[in-house]
């Protein structure tokens, strides 16, 4: 599922003394952006630099390709009946749209690996002369515009460890019925609430212990 993702000004990588930023920023200065709009300033000098990397880090957070929850999620059709589950109005579909161009349709990827590597992202400003340097960072899970979907998913799994801490993730799927397992976009089993969890980890929600998933800070 997407991250809500923060970008914070944290050093200079050029000579902000004899060449100063002219947008006037300053270390500390951040922006966030939650899958549909952004708070905080942005000069238009971080765009070419920032975009890429803030793509990656709503994505992929601090791992790899490997590990985007989305690419599991299966094929979807618009289904406006159940916006009232999802957030936006899709449906799982269970089988290719007919005359579906093959090369737009793929099968479930390989697991991902099971460690997941962190790192930290970051961009420069393209006036290299001065090197307003951000970090990129989740922060949240995003819940904006048509992230609804993985959003309200991840949080009725969060609901269902905050009334019984310490599930595992078949001990999770079984607390959804068939038609919340399957029928809701997108559709849950073992991989992708295993890597909703590890995501809820990256941004402090919950913690796992030996496999088992317990409320830490879960938002309000």
């Amino acid at each position: 599922m997407p991250f809500k993702v923060r970008c914070k000004l944290v050093s200079w990588t050029g000579d902000p003394e004899r060449f100063p930023c002219h947008f006037d920023y300053q270390i500390g200065d951040e922006f966030t952006y939650d899958g549909e709009k952004f708070e905080g300033k942005i000069c238009n000098g971080l765009l070419k630099n920032m975009a890429p990397v803030l793509w990656n880090t709503i994505f992929y957070g601090p791992g790899d390709y490997e590990r985007m929850v989305y690419i599991y999620s299966g094929l979807s059709a618009r289904d406006p009946s159940m916006k009232k589950y999802d957030g936006v109005g899709f449906r799982p579909l269970k089988k290719a749209p007919e005359g579906a161009d093959p090369k737009y349709l793929r099968s479930i990827p390989a697991r991902p690996p099971k460690s997941l590597i962190k790192r930290t992202r970051g961009f420069v400003c393209d006036d290299t002369r001065t090197g307003a340097y951000f970090t990129c960072e989740p922060v949240a899970i995003a819940g904006g515009g048509d992230m609804k979907t993985h959003y309200n998913r991840a949080m009725s799994i969060l609901e269902k460890i905050k009334k019984q801490p310490g599930m595992t993730v078949d001990e999770i799927l079984a607390r959804f019925t068939r038609f919340e397992r399957e029928e809701i976009y997108p559709p849950i089993y073992d991989l992708n609430v295993s890597l909703m969890l590890d995501e809820m980890v990256t941004v402090n929600y919950i913690e796992l212990k030996d496999g088992k998933a317990y409320p830490k800070n879960p938002p309000a």
